[in-house]
């Protein structure tokens, strides 16, 4: 039964269930574990676990962040992202729809909702606010953000000067930044 709650703990965040650590326990035949994990892994729970690390990296947040800190309806990303995991997209689509969903031919609702990933920035409306200074920080943010996603790298010192030993030159981050300073805001 421990390791019923530890695999249960590690894959929904949740302990197993009074009846699923019954049936667990009744349960002699040398599959059970990998039943068990099955059924974690296809559960709802599973996704909503596994959807929550990835929302922490992509910056989701039903609000927008400032002074003023309203709400924002952004929850359609978070759901495709919990359904992302719950259908077992494969990864390059999962990042080709977030990062390109509005450019796939035929792209649908879900491939457009997809691209919240870069539409995940603080939003400033605080009185006397430069809207073009918060828009080039909302794309310094994408860039910083893609690299740490999906480079597994920071950036952000090339944002202002070149490292002898760092493999990204300020001319690198530069050339992403111009790639992410389009209007989708």
């Amino acid at each position: 039964l421990a390791l019923l709650r530890r695999v249960s703990l590690d894959l929904t965040g949740i302990a197993p269930t009074r009846e699923q650590a019954e049936a667990y326990a009744r349960d002699e035949s040398p599959e059970r574990y990998e039943r068990a994990v099955e059924r974690l892994l296809d559960s709802p729970e599973y996704a909503e676990r596994m959807a929550g690390w990835w929302l922490d990296l992509a910056r989701y947040a039903d609000t927008h962040g400032y002074e003023k800190d309203a709400r924002r309806e952004i929850w359609p990303y978070r759901d495709w992202v919990i359904g992302a995991f719950a259908r077992d997209l494969p990864f390059d689509r999962f990042t080709l729809e977030q990062l390109a969903g509005d450019e796939v031919e035929g792209a649908t609702v879900a491939d457009l909702v997809a691209t919240g990933f870069n539409r995940n920035t603080m939003i400033n409306e605080e009185g006397g606010v430069d809207p073009e200074e918060f828009r080039v920080e909302a794309v310094h943010d994408r860039v910083r953000t893609f690299a740490s996603v999906w480079l597994g790298s920071t950036l952000a010192c090339a944002q202002c000067h070149d490292h002898k030993h760092d493999p990204f030159t300020q001319r690198d981050y530069y050339r992403l930044f111009a790639f992410f300073n389009n209007d989708i805001s």
